[in-house]
């Protein structure tokens, strides 16, 4: 397949790679480690992985010199993640093959196909209970929240990372759609100053109360996520990249096919934040 530039590891079936996840959907939300923290790579089918965590720390305490230093124990305890295929198969003509450009358009666009469905899985999709996935972050309960009825300054974002904080959160990014960071760069002072400072919304890199502010078309409208980068865990498989030539034979055509498993989970649901803004 002359389309994903790296080093390949052979399936096996003869037409198939195994590609990295980080370079073929490298812009996911979810590979972002400001976003989430990754753990095994998977393999087979509709396999689970069991993260264990740490659900209380244990107690440090200040000691006499000579005296007995009290016992204490970290609370463990452990998460299950379900993984999920994500996957899509895209005709092409044998003479569009043999043009290179053509194939890079094509597997270009599927591996955004890719990317685009695992930021809709993690950020804010419905459940789908007939495949089994959960439903995306923004639509899970337990998460900090706060419901803004009306839109004056950027307190809303302060107080949910001020709580999840609390709750031993360590705020890693804010995660929103750019027409909601937009609604905060128009909010002014009363003598008319902009809340968000010039400098912060022509960075390329944008800070938010020194939180890193990323932008995805694929989180909830009207929404600001809080992640805390160190509760939540992603598990993503070798992204399987194909072309058969013989499932369209009768077209003079083949079929490219990416497949792969992605999932989540939370460990501390609490110390992830939700604004919700007004409908805008």
């Amino acid at each position: 397949m002359p389309v994903f530039k790296t080093t390949i590891t052979k399936a096996a079936f003869a037409d198939t790679n195994l590609l990295p996840p980080d370079e073929v959907i490298k812009e996911a939300v979810a590979l972002n480690t400001n976003c989430a923290t990754p753990t095994v790579t998977i393999q087979g089918d509709a396999p689970r992985v069991r993260i264990p965590y740490v659900e209380t720390d244990p107690t440090a305490g200040v000691v006499a010199e000579g005296a007995e230093i009290t016992q204490t124990s970290a609370a463990l305890n452990e998460i299950e993640i379900a993984t999920h295929k994500v996957a899509l198969t895209i005709p092409i003509t044998n003479e569009a093959l043999t043009y290179t450009d053509a194939t890079k358009l094509v597997s270009t666009s599927a591996a955004n196909a890719v990317t685009n469905k695992v930021d809709a899985m993690f950020l804010s999709a419905a459940a789908d209970s007939a495949a089994g996935a959960p439903a995306g972050l923004a639509k899970l309960d337990g998460l900090t929240t706060e419901t803004v009825t009306e839109l004056k300054d950027l307190s809303p974002i302060l107080n949910v990372l001020s709580a999840i904080t609390d709750h031993g959160a360590e705020p890693s990014a804010l995660v929103m759609r750019y027409s909601v960071w937009a609604r905060l760069m128009a909010l002014t002072a009363k003598d008319g100053r902009p809340l968000i400072a010039p400098d912060v919304t022509s960075s390329a890199e944008p800070r938010l109360f020194n939180v890193p502010v990323f932008f995805n078309s694929y989180a909830a409208a009207d929404t600001v996520l809080a992640l805390s980068a160190k509760d939540v865990f992603v598990s993503v498989s070798q992204v399987e990249a194909a072309v058969s030539k013989d499932a369209l034979f009768t077209y003079d055509s083949s079929v490219m096919r990416l497949v792969m498993r992605f999932g989540y989970g939370l460990a501390h649901p609490e110390r992830l934040g939700k604004v919700v803004l007004p409908a805008a």
